[in-house]
């Protein structure tokens, strides 16, 4: 596809065009042809947007290029015969031919073999099983960085599933509407579709992982160190969120007291002197200088005061009030449908072989298995009633009329929201604010369909008007206009999940009857799309 048509509406000057690559300028160059752009100085705002889209599609393409002459120089290293002394016996546990395509490309490349080891094996995987997700890369439907978060999902699928998984992934790279996700976005709605689609229970998938757990402490320079741990996904939550509660109470803290001398200002020892006085020729010098003032500390970041809450809660050391043990917070969503299987004692609560997303959701996290949902069920205090369609994982309604939601309706947006509803943003929802989306002050209403989640920096920018945003249906889909014009739709929370496209992948033994070799010819490659 040639490119230029797609920026000629704001440059209309044929100078402005220059040649930014010329690939036969070396003597030996595979490549032939040039590649031409219009000179950045001549473009709107819009139109050079315009050049970075069409920059991604040709990053796409040539990655996807190379990844295909990666596969291939490992399997002419497998092919050809290479020299090497006879009497030397076989290395690298006999696969000599990929240590020797590791050398030959971290070489090649100036790459470290590790980074070479780890190119050479998304390109076999890309150019073999996964070679849909390559043909869509090289057509610029996805990026490079969307292409490795299927490979890392598809890897933990055993082996038979990949392709089947891969080939729904792609379905799932671009929303209803036809926004396509941010990597951060489609990682999460990959990961929830494995939990669905994995042929294995989560409940025996998550007692394996449970024997790798563990806790890791690594020196770092300037006298820190990082510690790591690896928990059930419940335990780690809610440790996080005390201390993100602790962080946030701290804060809330050093601002009230540093208010306190504005609010409440000390009497002054010395009494005002006179306005006027009298100069005096030889003023004597001040025995006792005031010291000069300090520069005010700057305040702490959240995530210097959940280190500090850290340290507090596991050594000790602090007698403020709430320093003790705290309990666990965690939120778990267990739609109704759930819940009925689990009084029926059907399968379905149990997550094995289920069709449907009927699962339990931890926030923050994603979905979870049935045992531990039931246990957090147990364990808690209180129940706060949100009743689900358990078919679309939308939630139902919940109103109310007042500047400042109600919990109920707060816990409502947080469902149907799951994050910041900006165009890609993937902020969680507790750490969001709740914005009208046409003000209080306007006459806006406080209630579901004037209302929407976001974080700090996007509801600011909406506040100041330049990204806005309307409520294009009644279930929370969002139409957003960009500064510059364009147009963005996010939607509810659905995650991806629709039952009639999400057949589970049963696990089937594997078919060792002998078939004859596939003939049929692949499609042609496809032209660049530039």
């Amino acid at each position: 596809m040639d490119e230029r048509w797609a920026v000629e509406a704001f440059v209309a000057d044929d100078d402005a065009w220059v040649p930014a690559v010329n690939f036969a300028d070396q003597a030996g160059s595979l490549l032939v042809g040039t590649v031409s752009f219009p000179l950045v100085s001549f473009l709107t705002g819009d139109g050079a947007l315009e050049i970075v889209e069409a920059a991604e599609r040709l990053i796409g393409w040539a990655t996807a290029m190379k990844l295909r002459a990666l596969a291939r120089v490992e399997e002419t290293m497998g092919e050809e015969t290479l020299k090497r002394r006879e009497a030397q016996p076989l290395r690298f546990g006999g696969d000599e031919a990929h240590a020797l395509a590791v050398t030959e490309v971290a070489t090649a490349c100036a790459l470290s073999e590790a980074t070479a080891a780890r190119s050479l094996h998304d390109a076999a995987d890309l150019a073999g099983s996964q070679w849909e997700v390559l043909d869509a890369l090289e057509e610029g439907q996805i990026s490079h960085a969307h292409a490795r978060v299927m490979l890392d999902q598809a890897r933990t699928l055993p082996a038979g599933h990949a392709e089947r998984f891969s080939r729904m992934a792609l379905q799932r790279a671009r929303t209803r509407e036809g926004r396509r996700r941010t990597p951060a976005e489609f990682r999460s709605c990959l990961r929830r579709m494995r939990e669905c689609l994995h042929p294995d229970s989560l409940q025996a998938r998550k007692a394996a992982a449970g024997r790798e757990r563990g806790v890791w402490f690594t020196p770092e320079p300037d006298g820190m160190c990082t510690l790591s741990a690896f928990l059930p996904a419940e335990a780690g939550l809610a440790i996080f969120n005390g201390l993100d509660r602790d962080a946030r109470t701290a804060k809330a803290r050093a601002a009230q007291l540093k208010l306190l001398p504005e609010l409440h200002p000390a009497p002054d020892p010395h009494p005002t002197p006179d306005p006027h006085p009298t100069p005096d020729p030889h003023p004597a010098p001040d025995p006792h200088p005031a010291p000069e003032p300090h520069p005010a500390p700057e305040p702490l970041t959240l995530s210097e005061l959940r280190a500090d809450a850290l340290v507090q809660r596991l050594l000790g050391g602090s007698d403020e009030p709430g320093a003790e043990p705290f309990l666990a917070e965690v939120v778990v969503t267990i739609p109704v449908r759930l819940a009925l299987d689990a009084a029926e004692g059907t399968r379905a609560f149990a997550g094995e072989g289920t069709q449907t997303p009927s699962m339990a959701e931890l926030e923050g996290y994603g979905p979870i298995d049935a045992s531990t949902a039931r246990r957090l069920a147990a364990l808690a205090p209180t129940w706060h009633r949100l009743f689900t369609d358990h078919t679309t994982g939308q939630a139902l309604g919940v109103g109310r009329s007042a500047y400042r939601p109600s919990k109920a309706l707060r816990l409502y947006l947080s469902h149907r929201d799951r994050t910041c509803r900006f165009p890609g943003c993937t902020h969680p929802s507790m750490g969001c604010e709740t914005d009208h989306t046409t003000e209080w002050q306007d006459g806006g209403p406080t209630d579901p369909g004037n209302l929407a989640l976001l974080c700090r920096k996007h509801h600011a920018l909406k506040s100041i008007g330049a990204w806005t945003y309307t409520h294009a249906t009644p279930t929370g889909d969002l139409t957003w206009q960009s500064p510059l014009g364009r147009t963005y739709t996010t939607e509810p929370a659905d995650l991806g999940n629709h039952p009639h496209t999400l057949p589970h992948l049963s696990p089937r033994p594997p078919d060792l009857s002998p078939k004859p070799p596939d003939l049929s010819p692949r499609p042609a490659p496809k032209p660049p799309p530039f």
